[in-house]
């Protein structure tokens, strides 16, 4: 149903659309001088328009109803300012009025509609409300997104953008769903209601992902109709909203049906972005911003690009669906790569007008941080390096910050040239910023990207500003940065250390700073015991080190569980520097200014030094019972169970039990650092030889990935205190993590080929089939005609030495007399994963994505045939364009089948003669047997279609000129009536070239024919090719 045109904004600003109650209200209101005055005043008026709606809801005939609807407009008005003065407390108060919001939104007037839906967005935020009403609103939704007025639905639509997420079953409403759909992909919307369609289209998929996602058919349809908004190029004003609706399609629904669209998003973007800007290029000055041609168009394209395109590194771990570059057609590459330049060179000039400047850098940082997947040069990175460091001295902390997490994403995904460009030119301004930044959020990029480039070259540099920063900053550090930095330097000096007694003085240096208010983190010194553990070079060294420093008086905490953890294991490799009694002394003196954790480690500590020297025993017993009247239910049962221990040693008059129950502390088999788990998604750094890693693997097994640490425990379980007598319910437990690259997106498990998948939903056009088997016995010829399009074939071959590679070129005429807009294609292989049979390569997209009437478009791909396949799994073709309001799509499949290889022979063919056909089919019979021969009987010659060659009588030439056109070779012999004898080899990439030999009997009275095949090798490559025949000859 066509609208009728209505004015935008039709709210009119005279006398008549005031509402002069609720001005005197509102002046009463801001007139009390205390709250109890004011909330006197709320609560009149709450009684007399509830008594207002009572009365109005006993009349039975809506004639009588003396409510009108502009008092009633003005009293939901008064309860909706009442809502918002009282900060949404009193919605309990005017819970009451919900039924007459839901007959205002019936009325017809557009200043009581307005008002209605403007007071329900208020109120949708509380359950209660969106319980009572909403199956009243979504009929009246329904109803208002159906009429013909271009207003009111514009209200419906901008409820249902706003109250999307809010209210599931809207989402679910089919009818709701339906008609905000309708508008979207109706050809007489206006503009003005289809950008409001989306955003609320948008709304409704991200509440129930369901609507696109539960009907194949559906799904297929109504993607293709909102893809087909972006047809015109040219049309900014819809672009904007749609772009995040086809983003989201591609990120959570099926990013398969938007690939096609990366020639026609880069275009635009080019159109932006390098014609845009080109001090001749013409483009509307009411699609800029600040001198920059649709800001807000460039960074949501380049958003949807990153969504579509992945790196070499995402490659690894996400869905074989998105797209990598060496995928992407040379054209469309080069225009990519065009673009990032020209930003670069836009965003490092100098701008007079600030505004301009910030917009451009928004421009530059989105695609700087997109370019890292276009497999940039290293040249090309180093120049994105450089722009993006020239920014570090701006004024604008925004701009700071945006530099630093674009350079901590571009070190990550590109690698070597990003990183050497980095800390060569620019790490002593790096630095600078971290001693003189002040924001919280800048210092934090600052350390995330000191830590991305760190390697063993330069770790003593960094960890020391670190350090630092830490402990002599100008400024006070925020203790979250603090711990931030402490778990990075914890894990560069385990990954990057190169000398022991280095690594040792850090990682006590680091616990040393440890407190109570700053960087109290266990997993720190927790990781220590076990690198200390597993590397028995590192044991004596770290003892007498944390002796040094327990022997202050102001040791923290950190360094008393680390050094009662270590010392009471290897206490006997430093009792020639301290005494066993001077060790206790010391744990004495450390246990009543610890807490209670730490005093459960130093009596474990301490029994295990009776352990080593049975003549402190009277002292060991009298802590142990003095802790026995201690307050912690911990402290007490552990001294009672280790007195018993001591007590049954002096019984056996030996020290076995305490041998046995003390036994030293077996090395951990972690195979990966829990603190690399609180880096959350900052990559690791850029190093890769590290010395804790050669120690780990000489005295432990480790694994063969030199990115991984050390091989201590299970990574999610912290080395605990020495055994206590009984579990710790507080320990946590290792347990499996999936790894990211198990499953691709969508939770589809690697080995699922997404892309048969896919093939098989596809559902052909009418009269496909007639273009199919032309293709089988034709070079060139029509693969599809309508009376909107035509679409042309033409088989080649790029390289003769090649013959298993086809070229195949489709060209589009446009047959009516109007433009073909948004053209574009998808060209879908039966299989891409498992070793595919064939492999599509270079395919270029439509030469233009509009078609003038009675012209042409071309396109190219190439398949490359590795191994012999059915001719049913040939490529399928999806054209997808809009002509006279029209959006169309048409599935076509291209034939590809074993015999599209002999192609490159026809006019070199060379015919065997009778003798020799003969001879070869007896060798291949002795040799093989039945395992390469395939036959069929009863082949009837009648084609489907209406004068077809063979539709009267017999006519054997003609068989014979269709098999020569095949690629066949035919033996010139008379000696054996209405047979043709044919040859011919198959090219392959992967399994090599085979012969063939084809012999076909024609059955003159029964008009069918018998096609026998035999192969050089056994299988089903008889089998197929006598399936390519078989189309070819009777179809």
């Amino acid at each position: 149903m066509e609208r009728r045109k209505t004015v935008i904004n039709p709210v009119s600003n005279s006398s008549s659309s005031t509402i002069k109650g609720l001005q005197l209200f509102i002046a009463d209101l801001r007139a009390t001088q205390q709250s109890e005055e004011q909330e006197k005043r709320i609560q009149s008026e709450l009684i007399k328009i509830q008594q207002h709606f009572e009365l109005a809801s006993k009349k039975p005939n809506k004639g009588n109803d003396k409510l009108a609807g502009y008092q009633r407009k003005k009293y939901i008005a008064k309860l909706a300012y009442i809502y918002i003065t009282s900060h949404t407390t009193k919605l309990n108060n005017i819970i009451f009025g919900l039924d007459q919001v839901v007959e205002l939104l019936k009325s017809s007037v557009f200043s009581e509609k307005f008002l209605a839906y403007m007071t329900l967005e208020l109120f949708y935020v509380h359950p209660l409300v969106v319980s009572k009403v909403t199956e009243q609103v979504a009929h009246q939704v329904c109803q208002d997104l159906a009429g013909n007025n271009d207003n009111i639905a514009a209200l419906a639509l901008n409820f249902v953008g706003v109250v999307g997420k809010l209210d599931v079953e809207l989402a679910r409403n089919e009818d709701v769903v339906g008609e905000v759909f309708q508008i979207l992909r109706s050809p007489t919307s206006s503009h003005y209601l289809k950008k409001k369609a989306a955003l609320a289209f948008l709304m409704l998929l991200k509440s129930n992902v369901h609507i696109l996602t539960d009907d194949a058919q559906r799904k297929q349809s109504w993607i293709q109709r909102i893809l087909s908004l972006l047809d015109d190029t040219h049309n900014y004003r819809l672009m904007l909203p749609v772009l995040p609706l086809v983003e989201y399609i591609a990120k959570y629904v099926d990013p398969t049906y938007c690939i096609r669209l990366l020639p026609q998003l880069t275009q635009i973007l080019y159109n932006c972005i390098v014609v845009g800007t080109a001090p001749d290029g013409h483009f509307p000055s009411e699609f800029k911003f600040a001198n920059v041609p649709n800001p807000w168009i460039i960074t949501k394209i380049v958003s949807l690009l990153s969504v579509l395109i992945v790196s070499p590194i995402e490659a690894a771990v996400t869905s074989s669906q998105l797209v990598h570059s060496s995928n992407i057609d040379p054209e469309t590459l080069g225009k990519l790569r065009t673009c990032v330049a020209k930003a670069i060179d836009l965003g490092t000039k100098q701008w007079n007008d600030p505004m301009e400047k910030i917009v451009l850098n928004s421009v530059l940082f989105s695609l700087i941080n997109f370019a890292s997947k276009l497999e940039p040069s290293q040249e090309a990175v180093s120049s994105s390096v450089t722009a993006l460091c020239s920014l570090f001295t701006s004024g604008e902390i925004n701009i700071r910050y945006l530099t630093l997490d674009s350079l901590v994403k571009l070190c990550s995904l590109s690698g070597k040239p990003a990183i050497d460009t980095v800390r060569l030119h620019n790490l002593d301004t790096i630095f600078r910023l971290l001693t003189s930044e002040r924001d919280t959020s800048i210092v934090k990029k600052v350390v995330d990207l000191l830590y991305t480039f760190t390697d063993v070259n330069n770790v003593k540099t960094i960890v020391e500003k670190l350090f630092n920063h830490i402990s002599a900053s100008k400024h006070p550090v925020d203790p979250s940065i603090k711990s931030d930095i402490a778990v990075k330097i914890a894990i560069l000096t385990e990954k990057y250390a190169t000398d022991t007694n280095w690594f040792v003085v850090v990682s006590l240096r680091l616990l040393s700073m440890t407190t109570l208010s700053t960087l109290n983190d266990d997993e720190i010194w927790q990781r220590l015991c076990q690198i200390v553990v597993n590397n028995q070079q590192l044991q004596k060294l770290t003892c007498e080190q944390l002796l040094r420093y327990l022997n202050d008086s102001r040791a923290n905490e950190a360094l008393v569980k680390t050094g009662a953890f270590l010392i009471g294991e290897y206490a006997d490799l430093v009792i020639d520097k301290l005494s066993v009694g001077d060790l206790f002394n010391l744990f004495a003196d450390k246990y009543f200014v610890v807490s209670n954790i730490t005093r459960a480690m130093i009596l474990t500590t301490m029994i295990k030094l009776y352990r080593m020297e049975p003549r402190i025993e009277s002292v060991v017993i009298k802590f142990f019972q003095l802790e026995l009247n201690s307050l912690d239910i911990e402290l007490q049962i552990r001294s009672y169970e280790y007195l018993n221990m001591i007590q049954l040693c002096k019984l056996n008059g030996n020290m076995e039990l305490l041998n046995a129950l003390l036994a030293p502390m077996p090395p951990f088999n972690t195979k990966s650092n829990p603190l690399l788990k609180r880096l959350g998604s900052l990559p690791s750094s850029g190093g890769s030889a590290t010395m804790v890693d050669l120690l780990g693997s000489s005295d432990n097994e480790t694994d063969s990935n030199p990115n991984t640490p050390v091989t201590y425990s299970n990574g999610t379980r912290p080395p605990p205190p020495p055994p206590p007598s009984r579990p710790i319910k507080s320990m946590a437990t290792g347990g499996r993590t999936d790894l990211p690259g198990s499953s691709g997106s969508n939770g589809i498990p690697n080995d699922h080929d997404a892309g048969a998948e896919y093939y098989a939903q596809q559902k052909l056009t009418a009269n496909w089939e007639e273009g199919f088997v032309r293709m089988l016995s034709h070079r060139k010829g029509i693969l599809y005609n309508s009376p909107l399009l035509r679409v042309i074939y033409n088989i080649s071959q790029p390289q003769p030495e090649q013959p298993s590679q086809l070229r195949i070129t489709l060209t589009f005429v446009n047959h009516s007399e109007w433009e073909v807009t948004g053209i574009s294609t998808e060209i879908i292989a039966a299989r891409t994963q498992d070793n595919p049979e064939y492999v599509l390569q270079n395919i270029l997209p439509p030469s233009s994505t509009r078609i003038a009437p009675h012209k042409r478009a071309e396109q190219s791909f190439d398949v490359i045939v590795r191994r012999p396949f059915n001719v049913e799994m040939s490529p399928l073709v999806n054209v997808f364009f809009s002509c006279g309001g029209s959006t169309n799509l048409v599935t076509l499949k291209a034939a590809v089948g074993v015999t599209s290889t002999l192609l490159a022979n026809i006019h070199s063919a060379s015919a065997l003669s009778l003798p020799q056909f003969v001879s070869r089919w007896r060798t291949l019979s002795e040799a093989l047997g039945k395992e390469s021969e395939y036959s069929i009987d009863g082949v009837n010659l009648t084609r489907r279609k209406p004068g077809g060659i063979f539709e009267s009588g017999s006519n054997l030439a003609t068989i014979a000129q269709t098999i020569t056109r095949m690629g066949f070779g035919i033996a010139n012999q008379a000696s054996v009536p209405n047979t043709v004898f044919a040859s011919g080899i198959v090219h392959t990439k992967s399994n090599g070239n085979f012969g063939t030999l084809v012999k076909v009997k024609y059955l003159d009275e029964a008009s069918q024919l018998s096609i026998t095949c035999k192969t050089t090798t056994p299988g089903a490559l008889s089998q197929y090719v006598v399936e390519c025949m078989e189309y070819a000859l009777t179809n």
